[in-house]
């Protein structure tokens, strides 16, 4: 069985459960019954399927091209109704567009497995937290990093970022800020994000954290799997030279969040104050940047205000650039008013995400689009352009790319790549 390059059809999924409504609604309660005994809670979970399956309707793009949507049940329930197509019946897997395999559902199919498939689906335990290093690791002080998120497709321009990555020589880090599609199962982790994370050469540090997607299926796939892959001791970490502090931070484990109390009051990751600590200890010589998969800011999508609020002045006001996945353009923000600090979405690694609406028509041609300040976020420029690599009409699809950044004392370089590694524009000091 192999999900790397296998999406969900959800016209024939949507089909097959539409042709007997009644039977749906009977498997999704004979799930709920067997999950909860309190009427209230079986509503509720009987509600969330309504909703999950709404969200996926909403989200689909059509033939050949993978939707996914941040409803935890619908994410969850794309993953086992692939996985259980490829196990029981892997002719339901038919090519669509290049390497893209499609699960085609009938009615035998999706009544047989939804109401054992919904019971364990409805309610997932997270993986228990694992508490970082206290101190941040030494790297040189001339040091090449490279970046990419919401990479873990196995398809469209993914594939080409990690060949180009594997290219350059010259790297030290490789780093994805997270996202693997649907859920983060066991079988995603391995085939969309192991098995193809970039091969380097000894020595390099290769790092990825936790995504929403991943903490969909409660992350065991990801802390049981990915971390002793990569050699990765919990889903935060930190890195310093003389001059920089680079901090992995985990969004997703309490979603979009770094902590919260338990119901006994007590903090359930400490993130806060191991950050907090992290900054302290490096001294007013070092920059903070931070990596994280979750925004703190958007002109495009949600706020992150509890990460903003997490940390309040200090070390906010330390921090001199945060690069983060989650949304899915390529974004470059100017320093933040109140802050300083220079914020960078960069969430276009492998997910196809629809082209945003700007002025004028759109082009293959690369081109950066500036849009002004606003109430929730500085100006900023965002990438355009066509993806070059999904079979499309439009083109509706934005481009895939990656990030580097190269360290050398007090300098910080970033440099932004189309997925192929053609340069969009010259160096920046960060």
């Amino acid at each position: 069985m192999t999900v790397r390059n296998t999406i969900l059809d959800f016209s024939s999924l949507s089909a097959a459960l539409g042709s007997n409504a009644g039977r749906t609604q009977e498997a999704v309660q004979t799930a709920a019954e067997e999950v909860t005994g309190n009427p209230v809670e079986r509503a509720q979970l009987v509600a969330s399927f309504n909703t999950a399956m709404g969200k996926l309707w909403e989200q689909d793009k059509g033939a050949g091209v993978l939707s996914s949507t941040d409803n935890p049940l619908a994410s969850r329930l794309q993953s086992f109704l692939i996985e259980k197509a490829l196990a029981e019946k892997p002719e339901s897997a038919v090519p669509v567009s290049g390497e893209v395999l499609e699960v085609k559902f009938d009615n035998h199919d999706i009544f047989g497995w939804l109401p054992t498939g919904l019971k364990a689906l409805f309610k997932v335990k997270p993986h228990p937290w694992v508490t970082p290093a206290p101190d941040a690791e030494p790297i040189g002080d001339r040091y090449r990093v490279a970046l990419f998120s919401d990479w873990g497709t196995g398809l469209y321009g993914a594939p080409i970022i990690r060949a180009s990555i594997e290219r350059d020589p010259s790297f030290q880090m490789v780093m994805h800020l997270g996202d693997t599609y649907y859920s983060g199962t066991d079988n995603e982790i391995q085939e969309r994000l192991l098995n193809v994370f970039p091969v380097v050469k000894p020595g390099v540090i290769r790092r990825t954290l936790n995504g929403n997607h991943e903490m969909y299926s409660g992350g065991k796939g990801y802390f049981n799997a990915a971390l002793p892959f990569l050699g990765q001791g919990a889903s935060c970490f930190a890195y310093q030279n003389a001059k920089w502090l680079l901090v992995g931070l985990d969004t997703a484990y309490i979603d979009h969040n770094l902590d919260e109390k338990d119901k006994h009051g007590v903090n359930k990751t400490n993130q806060v104050e191991w950050l907090r600590q992290l900054v302290q200890k490096a001294g007013d010589g070092r920059k903070v940047i931070l990596f994280s998969h979750h925004q703190p800011f958007s002109q495009l999508d949600s706020q992150g205000p509890k990460l903003v609020a997490a940390m309040a002045d200090d070390p906010l006001k330390r921090i001199h650039g945060w690069y983060w996945g989650h949304e899915h353009p390529c974004v470059i923000y100017s320093p933040h008013s109140d802050f300083g600090f220079k914020g960078r979405c960069i969430g276009h690694g492998g997910f196809p995400a629809f082209r945003d609406s700007f002025s004028g028509p759109a082009t293959d041609a690369y081109d950066w689009h500036t849009l002004t300040e606003n109430d929730d976020a500085p100006a900023c420029e965002v990438l355009d352009g066509a993806n070059l690599f999904i079979d499309d009409d439009g083109p509706r699809y934005s481009p895939h790319g990656y990030v580097t950044l190269d360290f050398n004392g007090d300098d910080c370089a970033e440099s932004y790549f189309a997925a192929d590694g053609k340069q969009l524009r010259d160096p920046q000091k960060l």
